[in-house]
């Protein structure tokens, strides 16, 4: 049991240095541009890339048949 926390400490610890190191690389690139680059999870980011329309009901076909 003892070995097995020993391991999530340790991969915290790991992927902790990952983060920072990301984060470290990050700002370099932003230093580098003159610019402010979005994270993957801000607006703009790679993870917030996708330009969803909002569903809007009046844009919706109905057809006879249609149990609405």
């Amino acid at each position: 049991m003892y070995e097995i926390f020993n391991m999530f400490v340790g991969f915290c610890i790991v992927m902790m240095g990952f983060l920072l190191l990301y984060m470290n690389l990050h700002m370099e690139k932003e230093k580098a541009c003159g610019d402010s680059l979005p994270l993957p999870w801000e607006k703009g980011g790679w993870m917030n890339r996708a330009k969803r329309k909002i569903f809007d009901k009046s844009d919706i076909i109905y057809r006879d048949g249609d149990n609405t």
